[in-house]
């Protein structure tokens, strides 16, 4: 869909049709970001820890909570950096 780039004060903007709105969910507040060139615009999430609990919850009912690197990963700046 081919939209003009309207002159807003300062700013610059498009209109974007009420379609695209609902099919995309984005209401008041959304979040923009440019990858490779792009603009794209994102619902808003305002709760970024949305839904962690429920997923939390999910890994202790699974007995899934095991560590995936072990204890302790060993790295060689722990033997050349410390003094003891």
């Amino acid at each position: 869909m081919e939209v003009k780039i309207t002159k807003i004060g300062n700013s610059q903007g498009i209109i974007i049709p009420k379609a695209i709105l609902e099919q995309c969910g984005l209401t008041d507040k959304v979040c923009l970001e440019v990858k490779d060139n792009h603009l794209i615009i994102s619902p808003l999430v305002e709760n970024p820890r949305q839904g962690w609990e429920e997923a939390i919850i999910a890994v202790g009912v699974d007995e899934d909570d095991e560590l995936l690197m072990g204890d302790y990963l060993p790295h060689s700046w722990d033997e050349e950096e410390w003094t003891w």
